[in-house]
């Protein structure tokens, strides 16, 4: 799978939180998450928004878009 580029582990560390204790809020595995954030595995769209919510930040800006989609 190729991996896609995201903001999530900017956004986690901005926030001030570990990955578990993010984890733990959103009800995932750390393990997931942290393949979230490094861009191996991509969140299914109810996740991406409950992500979104959670940061308080847009979907796009987690998940910019890739060029020319």
């Amino acid at each position: 799978m190729e991996e896609r580029p995201n903001n999530l582990l900017e956004a986690r560390k901005s926030a001030g939180l570990s990955r578990s204790k993010a984890a733990d809020d959103l009800k995932v595995d750390p393990k997931t998450l942290y393949r979230y954030e490094n861009g191996t595995q991509c969140p299914n769209v109810y996740v991406a928004i409950r992500l979104s919510e959670y940061y308080h930040r847009a979907v796009e800006e987690l998940f910019p878009p890739k060029d020319g989609i």
